[in-house]
């Protein structure tokens, strides 16, 4: 009689319960189990692209290159010896396609022909209009007025990326990370202070 085979940790339970590691484990055996990790992070990543971007379509454009470059070097990626390795593997991944994203585009300028030739309609669609709301547009506005690496950490940090990793990310120590955050906390407060006072003389 032969031995059945032992179930693995992700046949007894579901992949949202997972670690990354079990995950990454998985999808290095079978691609398609790369799914569950591509379901766990696309939110993040799509959010990041877009503060990064500024446009929900470049920013889809990017999520689906980013994707596809992790998929393609997952066998490469060896686990940093903590759970978030994986994260912060993949938001460097991100930061690297979205400034070759910004560099194709300084090489290759759209012509503004070009532009009202394939120019959509603004009114957005369903799954626009559930992640693209006031507050992205607010915070990205309020983002526009900080210095670049201010505005990059709190990306991350709107990404869901905690000090540690954004510090692991950026090459940067976790207490500079730490007080550079609480820098950035006053700067918005002061800037959400204006805005508010400018909406009381506007009104």
């Amino acid at each position: 009689m032969r031995a059945s085979t032992p179930e693995s940790p992700m046949d007894q339970q579901p992949p949202s319960a997972c670690s990354d590691a079990l995950l990454v484990h998985a999808a290095q055996r079978d691609p398609s189990a790369f799914d569950a990790l591509y379901d766990r992070y696309l939110d993040a990543v799509l959010r990041f692209s877009f503060y990064r971007l500024g446009d929900w379509e470049r920013a889809e454009d990017a999520t689906s290159d980013i994707f596809v470059r992790v998929l393609a070097n997952l066998a490469q990626f060896q686990p940093a010896g903590h759970d978030a390795g994986f994260r912060c593997w993949l938001f460097t991944i991100a930061r690297n396609v979205i400034a070759d994203s910004h560099r194709d585009r300084c090489r290759h300028p759209v012509d503004p022909l070009e532009i009202a030739v394939y120019m959509r309609d603004t009114t957005p669609t369903p799954e626009e209009a559930a992640i693209a709301t006031d507050d992205h547009q607010y915070i990205r506005a309020l983002m526009a007025r900080l210095k670049p690496d201010q505005r990059e950490l709190l990306e991350l940090r709107l990404a869901g990326l905690k000090n540690a990793e954004i510090a692991r990310i950026l090459g940067r120590s976790h207490d500079a990370v730490r007080k550079e955050q609480s820098r950035i906390v006053q700067m918005l407060r002061i800037l959400v202070g204006q805005h508010a006072e400018q909406g009381v003389l506007d009104a």
